[in-house]
């Protein structure tokens, strides 16, 4: 049987109102992260695994921010498709309330639309439909809502798979677009710059050596910052944010203390020390310049290390192919944003990102994502599970 084939059993199967009905109830309870309280979702999120027959196990390292593993089928290999369930805070500049979720001119607004409650209603009208298609399959398939992604999976992914959690294949419904599917991430690496020098009286700064003056002489050349490392071409070059900086006690007070975080985003191929090397050499450079300069490197505080799936998996040529034969445009890119794929793939997983996304709405006040791109992303997803289990 063709992909093509296979999604035309499974496309008049999918129930676009009980799809919709399924996001307007996950919108409409707060789930808002940090405290997450997904809990709170724990009778819909049942009703929908009993709706597809799902023999459900709820991993919890906090009761109230529960994993809900559901599977349907036995056997090898297995997929699983993990959307999660916490949000960002709403923030301001909403034209409706952000929790009372509506629909207008095609498209679902609210808090969640498209990150991630979208995504958890699309991938479970699709798995939905591929089992009421009446298509054999011989593996696993997991329909997972998960806990805690907007603040690092702590609660989630990181604990599933700590737990033992480790399916064959994995979709993550969470990033790229709809014509752009993830493939690889690049790894990020937080830490400080501390730069020292001399207090004196504010009237008399040639006294004193001023930290934030000398630490303002490196970060003023991070715009145009060249790293000069080599790393794999399927990424974009490595970036620096300054994130944070914090120094001195007075305006009339020479600092003689400042602290700047930055947020460095790496492609393959660069590793942290790497890193650490390259701007540790940079502040050397500026001593050589200026002899008062004393600038110090602090530890990784946050690290999470790049990842790319290899161009054999059997992944990307299932989504590759279904893509293609159903119609839907595609490439392949890598990401400098941070997924729960990076945790699977890190730990022996392989886990594509893909998204409904054609606007870059996460996050943004008047959250809204496409009805039409729900409906493309269930037919794809249920079509590439289905190819990896048949």
């Amino acid at each position: 049987m063709g992909i093509n084939e296979i999604a035309t059993k499974i496309t008049p199967n999918l129930n676009k109102q009980e799809m919709l009905d399924f996001l307007f109830s996950l919108i409409e309870i707060e789930t808002v992260n940090p405290p997450g309280d997904e809990y709170l979702l724990h009778n819909i999120i049942m009703k929908a695994m009993k709706e597809i027959g799902a023999e459900v196990q709820i991993i919890s390292k906090d009761e109230k921010r529960p994993n809900y593993i559901g599977r349907i089928g036995s056997g090898e290999p297995s997929v699983a498709i993990i959307s999660h369930m916490d949000v960002v805070p709403p923030g301001e500049g909403w034209s409706h309330h952000p929790f009372q979720p509506y629909e207008n001119e095609g498209k679902i607004y609210g808090r969640g639309a498209l990150d991630n409650k979208g995504c958890l209603a699309a991938s479970w009208a699709g798995v939905k439909a591929l089992l009421k298609s009446g298509l054999k399959f011989k593996g696993t398939i997991y329909f997972c809502a998960v806990s805690d992604e907007e603040m690092g999976s702590d609660y989630g992914v990181e604990y599933l798979v700590e737990e033992g959690f480790k399916p064959d294949y994995a979709i993550v419904p969470d990033s790229g677009s709809i014509d752009k599917a993830i493939i690889g991430e690049k790894g990020a690496a937080w830490f400080d710059l501390e730069s020292f020098g001399k207090q004196s009286h504010g009237s008399t700064p040639k006294l004193g050596i001023n930290a934030i003056i000398k630490i303002s002489k490196l970060i003023s050349n991070f715009e145009k910052f060249d790293f000069n490392l080599k790393y794999d071409p399927r990424f974009t070059p490595p970036t620096i944010n300054v994130g944070m900086i914090s120094g001195g006690n007075a305006p009339n007070i020479v600092a003689s203390r400042c602290k700047v975080t930055l947020d460095i985003r790496y492609p393959v191929g660069i590793t942290e020390a790497m890193i650490l090397k390259r701007m540790s050499d940079e502040i050397d450079v500026l001593k050589k310049e200026d002899e008062e300069v004393d600038i110090r490197l602090g530890e990784v505080t946050t690290r999470h290390y790049p990842h790319i799936i290899e161009n054999n998996s059997k992944l990307i040529e299932a989504f590759k192919n279904t893509a293609k034969e159903i119609g839907m445009p595609m490439g392949f890119e890598t990401s400098a944003g941070i997924t729960v794929a990076k945790i699977l793939n890190l730990n022996g997983i392989p886990a594509i990102a893909h998204s409904p996304d054609s606007d870059k709405t996460w996050h943004i006040s008047d959250e809204y994502v496409k009805i039409e791109n729900l409906e493309k992303c269930a037919i794809l997803w249920a079509s590439v599970i289905y190819e990896l289990v048949k």
